[in-house]
């Protein structure tokens, strides 16, 4: 187990990606603007056919200062979303694990608030989080309608 930050848990954010390219390094600066600072990035690639992992490696190696530890896990062969996250969740190492696709956001309070919220709640085992779901129109980024999705365990 990796040791703790400043008495923080250590989270563990394994982004699972797949033919990601076009969305993935927004997908990893928002877990590096995270206002949490005790964190691992795990990414697991399943076999893309596109430059996402080149993409991740030159982001990691570019960003690696703001991490605990990173980790790029890569297949040889397709296997689908739940391997692809078995492999990611297999390599964590912090207390909490907040699990996100290479086409996701997350906003840069989440792991703060996710941390605050389970040290409130000890005995919990999950917990889910709102989503807010968006598309794209004209290049830019839009809500779509019924946007909130509330999770919560």
């Amino acid at each position: 187990m990796i040791v703790e930050v400043n008495s923080q848990p250590l989270v563990s954010v394994p982004v699972i990606t797949y033919n990601s390219a076009k969305f993935v390094l927004e997908t990893l600066e928002s877990i590096k603007a995270q206002t949490y600072q005790n964190i691992e990035l795990i990414i697991s690639d399943d076999c893309s056919t596109d430059n996402t992992v080149e993409l991740c490696r030159k982001w990691v190696e570019e960003n690696k200062y703001r991490f605990v530890q990173t980790l790029i896990i890569t297949s040889e062969v397709n296997t689908g979303v739940s391997a692809n996250l078995n492999r990611a969740e297999a390599a964590c190492q912090g207390d909490w694990v907040k699990p996100i696709a290479g086409d996701d956001l997350l906003k840069d309070d989440c792991v703060e608030n996710f941390v605050c919220y389970v040290k409130q709640h000890p005995d919990f085992i999950y917990v889910f989080g709102k989503i807010e779901a968006f598309s794209f129109a004209n290049g830019k980024r839009v809500k779509d309608v019924g946007d909130i999705y509330d999770y919560s365990v």
